[in-house]
C-alpha cells in the first residue's frame, strides 16, 4: 500500500506542477512552443471535462482553478490512506 500511495502522489504533484506551468505559460510563451503545446494537450485533457459542466463567466476560464481544488483534494484522500 505504501508504494501505491507514494505513485499517486507522485502523479498528482506532477500534475499539479504541470496545471500551473500551463497556466504561467499561457500568459508568456507562444502557443507555437512545442513545450506548451505538449502541455496544453494534457491539461486540456482534464480541463474539458470540468469546461463541459462549468457554466461561462466571460473571458475568464475558473476550469484551472477547479482542477487544482479537484487534484487537492484527491492528494488529502492519497494522504489518509
Amino acid at each position: 500500500m505504501g508504494f501505491l500511495r507514494i505513485f499517486l502522489s507522485l502523479l498528482i504533484n506532477a500534475t499539479t506542477s504541470l496545471l500551473l506551468l500551463y497556466c504561467i505559460m499561457s500568459w508568456f510563451v507562444s502557443p507555437d512552443f512545442p513545450l506548451r503545446q505538449w502541455i496544453d494537450g494534457f491539461i486540456n485533457q482534464l480541463l474539458d471535462p470540468i469546461r463541459r459542466f462549468m457554466p461561462s463567466f466571460g473571458m475568464f476560464d475558473i476550469s484551472p482553478i477547479i482542477l487544482m481544488l479537484i487534484l487537492q483534494l484527491l492528494q488529502r484522500f492519497v494522504n489518509r490512506l
